[in-house]
């Protein structure tokens, strides 16, 4: 069997998730349509329905992330719109390719690849493809034994198909990827393939394919044989491919677990399979859930009741009272703006003024028949259809019946005739799709006006586990510290099960409303460094320091430095009187306010430095105690005598200065200074502090040392905890 082998570098690559839009998520290595355009791209021509099978191996160096414009007409205003996204980008990547092709194509594919037609791009055109090799090789099939299983030299996507009859060692990272196109005509429709990622050192063994220089080949099904997803006769299926549809699969297991499902059996990796008489009784069982707090029903429907009496009275309004409108609109307004659900122009139930009040008393009564009115909604929904030929985008496998709009989910999308929110073409979508998208509301959880949802992609299930701990109601540990250290805790387990690929790419939805159609989407990635970090050091985190906690959260999850962090608090503390009219508007004046309300420093201040070290892979933590003992015995050398203790404030602001200026030389000059006034000598281990590496954390240690206090014995019960090493 002959294939064509390619050797590819590009020194970038971002290949995003289709739907990764505002909540960043990309591909370990590209997905098999990126090479087929490749492929095209250098023959000069369009696809005209070949067939042929990909293998693919790769490697990068580390990941990075970095700021992007997305840009997209707005059609209503006539503007070109641009949109800075955080993405995680891939550095130095090679490729390892093989193709299996007819002969004529092999070869009009070896040709091109060595003399392409145009410049070759990988990723989104930025950066252009270095071709190292291009060359015919013979594969075979070798049966490997167990005890001879091969470790992978490079990262790999390994098709289901080939797990059949070879094993490994770990457990692989499932994707499901874009192959040949179904439709080439905009908008564009691929067929999609389910592979597994491994990671290189992965042990393998079974049969297997091997080219004539050792490296083995894990060869596509042909083109028209990809994964197809039969619907069957008992399931609707769902692919829980990206974090909207996460979300929404989350949503609904919540639901149906409330009403006594064994989630457990509606999960297989990515999928939830539910069983089509459940899906058929899914509407009633929803509308059960969101109207399942009687209590909660009788105190909104007399408030309701009350406020509109009183907007009767002052204002004559002519407004019907509506429960519909009180119970359910509310619960999914934010995500599912004008729909079936929240229309503000429909009336879903009407009453008479004289017969409210009676109305209202009976709670199943109105439960009833706001029951009702949400099932006639899910009925609208349901035969509310355009005519496409296409698949649905979520699912690939169910005709669309409609393209995903704001009224699907607000916060991403908007209407496609006016700004399509920077996705590049409407998105198809079947009714089933589109109607668990309305569980989304429930998927999330809501704290202090904001949703967050945790989000493993590999994982549907523990996904879920993860957010039922999130909103769960019992006390949990640390929490004080926020919901989310809870989750933190969780993810870190899976450290050592999973790879780090998927370390890397769990991350936090974070969705602030800002308008009745707007909201910011933020995302929140967990590296290897910053997961180590968390585990070693979070409860070390300062008690007294608990209400800036989230601005912390910020800090870590956006790659700041922490020192700047501790610059800021510093500066709160040692300079009180110039922040004396502060406006507390901003996360940099909230760090400020809570070191100026300090009444001393302590060694827990030692945290962030250490943390930050952490954070910088750099093992010479044992210079911050050291430092801060060597600030603290200064402070007491110079409180000995009058003459000398009146020279320690300038000498702090003099330091604070050095360290903003990042200023080593008029660091050490000073601590020379200072260390004269006192007659001592200074210590030796100050030359550590020249070293870049080293500086921040000596000077920032040091710092504090020199204004921190001892530790007292009983306290006012206002200041409990300001002494605290940790929480």
């Amino acid at each position: 069997m002959q294939c064509l082998r390619l050797k590819l570098y590009t020194p970038t690559g971002i290949f995003k998730n289709p739907l990764s839009i505002k909540g960043i998520e990309v591909y370990p290595l590209p997905p098999y349509s990126t090479i087929i355009g490749l492929i095209y791209k250098a023959m000069g021509r369009r696809w005209e329905g070949e067939s042929f099978q990909i293998s693919l191996h790769g490697d990068y160096e580390a990941i990075y992330r970095d700021y992007v414009w997305f840009r997209k007409y707005n059609f209503k205003d006539k503007v070109l719109e641009k949109l800075p996204l955080q993405v995680p980008i891939l550095h130095n990547l090679r490729l390892l390719i093989h193709i299996k092709a007819e002969e004529k194509l092999l070869e009009e594919m070896e040709k091109a690849i060595k003399e392409p037609k145009e410049l070759l791009f990988l990723s989104g055109g930025e950066y252009p493809v270095k071709v190292e090799e291009v060359k015919i090789v013979q594969c075979e099939e070798k049966e490997i034994p167990e005890e001879d299983a091969i470790k992978l030299k490079h990262n790999a996507y390994v098709p289901k198909k080939i797990l059949e009859k070879a094993s490994v060692d770990k457990k692989g990272v499932l994707f499901s990827l874009s192959y040949f196109y179904k439709n080439s005509q905009k908008p564009k429709t691929y067929s999609w393939i389910d592979v597994y990622y491994f990671q290189k050192g992965t042990q393998i063994y079974g049969s297997l394919i091997f080219d004539e220089d050792g490296y083995p080949v894990f060869l596509t099904e042909s083109v028209g044989e990809e994964l197809k997803r039969p619907e069957g006769e008992e399931y609707v299926k769902f692919y829980a491919g990206n974090w909207l549809m996460a979300s929404a699969c989350v949503g609904v297991l919540k639901v149906l677990e409330v009403q006594g499902q064994n989630v457990e059996n509606l999960v297989e990796e990515k999928t939830l399979r539910i069983p089509k008489d459940l899906w058929k009784k899914l509407p009633e069982i929803y509308a059960d859930y969101l109207l399942k707090d009687k209590e909660v029903i009788n105190k909104k429907l007399k408030e309701a009741y009350e406020e509109y009496k009183n907007k009767k009275q002052k204002q004559n309004n002519k407004n019907m009272f509506d429960p519909y409108k009180i119970l359910i609109s509310p619960k999914l307004r934010d995500f599912h703006s004008n729909s079936p659900f929240t229309n503000p122009s429909v009336k879903h139930i009407s009453i008479k003024d004289e017969d409210i009040e009676g109305f209202i008393k009976d709670i199943n009564q109105v439960s009833e028949k706001v029951k009702e009115a949400f099932l006639k909604d899910c009925e609208k929904l349901k035969k509310k259809t355009i005519e496409t030929s296409q698949t649905c985008f979520f699912c690939h496998e169910r005709q669309a019946k409609n393209f995903v709009d704001a009224t699907s989910f607000t916060p991403l999308f908007a209407s496609p005739d006016t700004v399509r929110n920077f996705i590049w073409d409407p998105i198809p979508i079947c009714k089933e799709c589109e109607f668990l998208l309305y569980f989304t509301s429930v998927g999330f959880y809501k704290s202090n006006g904001k949703y967050l949802f945790v989000y493993i992609p590999d994982d549907l299930l523990e996904t879920y586990r993860l957010n039922q701990i999130l909103s769960t109601q019992e006390e949990i540990e640390q929490e004080k510290l926020g919901r989310a250290w809870s989750v933190i805790k969780h993810v870190l387990e899976l450290e050592k099960q999973k790879s780090s690929w998927i370390l890397e790419n769990i991350y936090f939805v974070e969705i602030e409303k800002v308008g009745d159609a707007t909201a910011n989407i933020y995302s929140f990635h967990i590296s290897p460094n910053l997961a180590e970090a968390i585990s070693q050091l979070i409860d070390k985190y300062p008690k007294n320091l608990q209400h800036i906690f989230s601005d912390f959260l910020f800090y870590i999850y956006t790659g700041k430095s922490l020192y700047e962090f501790l610059f800021l608090l510093l500066s709160g503390f040692i300079k009180k009187k110039s922040y004396k009219n502060l406006k507390v508007e901003t996360i940099e004046s909230r760090i400020v306010q809570a070191g100026k309300n300090l009444k001393y420093l302590s060694s827990n201040l030692l945290f962030f430095i250490n943390f930050q070290e952490v954070l910088n892979m750099n093992e010479q933590k044992d210079y911050t105690n050291w430092a801060f003992r060597a600030g603290k015995e200064l402070k007491a050398l110079y409180k000995k005598d009058p003459s000398t203790q009146k020279k320690l404030e300038p000498l702090t602001y003099r330091l604070l200065e050095a360290i903003r200026r990042k200023d080593k030389d008029y660091f050490i000059q000073n601590l020379i200074r200072a260390y004269l006034e006192v007659e001592k000598e200074i210590p030796y281990l100050f030359k550590e502090a020249l070293n870049d590496k080293n500086f921040n954390m000596i000077a920032y240690a040091f710092l504090i040392g020199l204004n921190s206090e001892e530790e007292r014995g009983k306290e006012d019960e206002t200041n409990k905890g300001e002494t605290s090493e940790s929480a």
